[in-house]
């Protein structure tokens, strides 16, 4: 088979968050192809991170899921 290309993965947390938040990007900034930084996700190299603010939850919401988790 073919050699893996070494992508130095320390480097990753240097990159602004715009600048890597799709495959393609992030790619583009460590000078790689989106095919090798695939292929290093699916090694488990590099973990995928997602994390979506819910911004419309008011007080209430809050405590009844707070409620509904203790229960």
């Amino acid at each position: 088979g073919r050699k893996p290309k070494n992508i130095n993965l320390e480097q990753i947390p240097t990159i602004p968050l715009n600048k890597r938040s799709t495959i393609r990007s992030l790619a583009w900034q460590l000078g790689c192809s989106p095919t090798t930084l695939h292929r290093n996700f699916k090694l488990n190299l590099i973990k995928r991170h997602t994390n979506y603010v819910k911004p419309a939850l008011k007080e209430k919401n809050k405590k009844d899921r707070m409620e509904f988790c203790m229960s």
